[in-house]
């Protein structure tokens, strides 16, 4: 490849770096979903080699996720050192304000500046590799390739330098922004479906490598999150606790979790092997695996049950019409063999129509003169329905207001799995006890954490008179077994970095502030994390932790995001993850 040319941000005033620091730099290897558990299970197996050296030589441990350990609001926090309050993300649709309308999540949409943008400012040389919400590419002294999100390397915007798109078009053919893989787990194609999620690594790794050397970067990142895609897909053959641990076919590979593990391993030892003594290394997931429990496609019949969302009489033919549609949804899920479901949800036209039919179905036919709450297709968690806030809001801010979110807090903690008698749910948030900051008012008034040890059967309440209220499934998951979790992977190797120390008690905010001081650059106030000192030796934490003032927010380029064609791709993507 020809030297990449790279873009700079217009810098103001240079600012020294701490000549202790002079000369570290910082590789970061993202890896969605990258579970605990699972890597020291693996390790001590003798199956993740690179991963047991990580854990002996440096540090490793748990890294608590954001609010809802969920993909689009951890990555965020994960560049910007603040929680989802203030970044102001919270999944990857982001709702538009006083409407009952959403929008797909994009890189503008982050509110707090990113730590690319921070160390290009003061001209230090960065890379950020298929992070998620990075679409479309901000400009950087660097180079940045899109997230998963990102239509194609020929969209607006997939790539800074521009430039940077052709090149690996020239020289590797394509990016795999995103592996097709739930099309084939429906049609009962794992062996497909594996070897796409496999072959994605395998490119994204050598197109990391390769850029790697093109450049003495200050900080080099990159994330994998076919990880997290496997997990989805294939979680059963890697948690004994799972109901169809052992009812899994095997027959086609043992362990295509573990396959996806010891491809990132590879990949960790490759990194290992080629720094020196003066790079840290740190390996870090925005959230940890977990059987799905499905709870979700049970909130909005739950929220009618209870009597919080009113939908309005479809009168005779609408009630005729409702039952035939029913009907033939229920007949065509029975019958339909797993390969016309799979063309079906391929074809574009028909995916839309599918989408479209469930997202209007949740709330078209709400009567707001009565719903006190409510939810959206696949964004289950409650809303109120606030006057002054929503279009037709009519809960009152104040008691009211606390009145309907108790209520709806009670209801989900008395919800059980009919056929284990085990709760529903760990625990129900207010918003406001999870996040913080300006941008309070995209979040959903409360947030459900359900119990990950358990794939409901169905969902039931005890109503305040003890009778038995039952709620309806009223979306579907097919192809999808595993959930998250909300304790991520963090380990730090490296000159400077303690020996077979389990890190305690990192929160993936303390991430940014951690790599702005190994690289000696101040570390902003309003950051909500702190370096993480105690994985550190004396050497390095002798010098100071400085602090600067400044502003967080972010004034991102207007570049124009999706055509119609590449909304349909990002639909298919949010699809095959069940987010949509």
């Amino acid at each position: 490849m020809t030297e990449l040319s790279l873009g700079v941000s217009s810098c103001g005033s240079e600012m020294s770096i701490d000549n202790k620091a002079e000369g570290l730099r910082v590789i970061v290897l993202g890896v969605d979903g990258l579970t605990p558990g699972l890597v020291r299970r693996w390790a001590a197996a003798g199956y993740l080699p690179n991963f047991a050296r990580l854990i002996t030589e440096g540090c490793f441990g748990k890294l608590r996720s954001t609010g809802e350990f969920s993909s689009p609001q951890a990555w965020p926090s994960f560049m910007t050192g603040v929680n989802p309050g203030k970044h102001g993300i919270f999944s990857f649709l982001q709702r538009v304000p006083r409407t009952y309308q959403f929008h797909h999540t994009t890189s503008q949409d982050i509110k707090a500046e990113t730590v690319f943008s921070i160390l290009s400012r003061h001209n230090r040389k960065v890379a950020a590799l298929n992070f998620p919400c990075t679409y479309p590419a901000q400009p950087v002294n660097g180079i940045v390739i899109g997230g998963w999100l990102t239509p194609s390397l020929r969209a607006n915007g997939a790539t800074y330098p521009a430039s940077l798109a052709e090149q690996i078009r020239t020289h590797f053919g394509n990016y795999p922004f995103h592996a097709e893989a739930k099309r084939h787990v429906i049609a009962g194609n794992n062996r497909r479906a594996l070897a796409n999620l496999t072959n994605a690594v395998n490119t994204k790794v050598n197109i990391a490598a390769h850029l790697y050397d093109q450049q003495p970067w200050d900080l080099f990142a990159v994330a994998i999150v076919e990880t997290d895609a496997a997990q989805h897909y294939f979680w059963p053959y890697c948690d004994p606790q799972h109901p169809l641990y052992e009812q899994v076919d095997r027959s086609w590979c043992q362990a295509p979790v573990r396959r996806l593990y010891e491809q990132v391993d590879a990949a960790l030892g490759e990194i290992m092997h080629k720094i020196d003594e003066r790079t840290v290394l740190m390996v870090m997931s925005d959230h940890g695996g977990a059987i799905l429990n499905e709870g979700r496609a049970y909130v909005r019949s739950l929220l009618e049950e209870s009597g919080l969302t009113v939908v309005k009489p479809p009168g005779l033919s609408g009630w005729l019409l409702g039952g035939m549609r029913r009907y033939l949804e229920k007949l065509g899920h029975r019958w339909l063999p797993k390969w016309a479901k799979s063309s079906l949800l391929s074809n574009p036209i028909a995916r839309r129509w599918v989408e479209n039919y469930f997202a209007k179905s949740f709330i078209s036919h709400n009567d707001w003169r009565r719903t006190r709450a409510y939810c959206f297709y696949w964004e289950t968690q409650p809303w109120v329905n606030l006057a002054g806030r929503e279009p037709q809001g009519i809960v009152q801010p104040g008691e009211e207001y606390e009145q309907v979110r108790d209520y709806m807090i009670q209801t989900l903690l008395r919800s059980k799995d009919p056929a284990s008698g085990q709760p529903a749910v760990d625990e129900v948030f207010r918003r406001e006890e999870l996040y913080h900051g300006p941008y309070l008012e995209n979040f959903p008034d409360i947030a459900i954490w359900w119990n990950c040890s358990v794939a409901l059967s169905g969902l039931v309440v005890a109503d305040e008179q003890e009778a038995m209220v039952q709620a309806n499934k009223e979306m579907d998951m097919t192809g999808l077994y595993g959930g998250h979790s909300p304790e991520g992977t963090i380990a730090l190797w490296g000159p400077g970095i303690n020996k077979g120390q389990t890190l305690q008690e990192a929160r993936i905010e303390d991430l940014a502030p951690t790599i702005l001081y190994v690289l000696g650059h101040p570390v902003p106030e309003y950051m909500d994390g702190a370096p993480l000192l105690r994985a550190m030796t004396e050497e390095i934490t002798q010098r100071p932790v400085k602090y600067e003032e400044g502003s967080y927010q972010m004034g991102a380029s207007e570049l124009e995001v999706y055509t119609d064609e590449e909304e349909e791709a990002v639909r298919e993507r949010l699809s095959d993850l069940g987010y949509i």
